[in-house]
């Protein structure tokens, strides 16, 4: 039997040109453009996130991305 997962992807611009991508999983299935946008200002504004392109410095882009699991029996 195969299972779902859906995982929201944000995607963030750095300061040298490189991006960021942190995946949540289980997110609540309601969720508007202007929340998840709202929360990428938010993780932005914080300036919590330095990769080795530099700070995070804008959003770039955010999608669902569903995967189907399926289980293979190998014993």
């Amino acid at each position: 039997m195969a299972d779902t997962k859906k995982v929201l992807q944000m995607t963030f611009a750095t300061r040298e040109g490189g991006s960021l991508r942190i995946s949540v999983d289980n997110t609540l299935d309601d969720l508007t453009v202007d929340q998840i946008k709202n929360t990428m200002d938010t993780i932005v504004e914080s300036n919590v996130f330095y990769t080795k392109s530099g700070e995070v410095i804008d959003k770039a882009k955010a999608r669902y991305v569903t995967q189907q699991i399926e289980e293979l029996d190998i014993a």
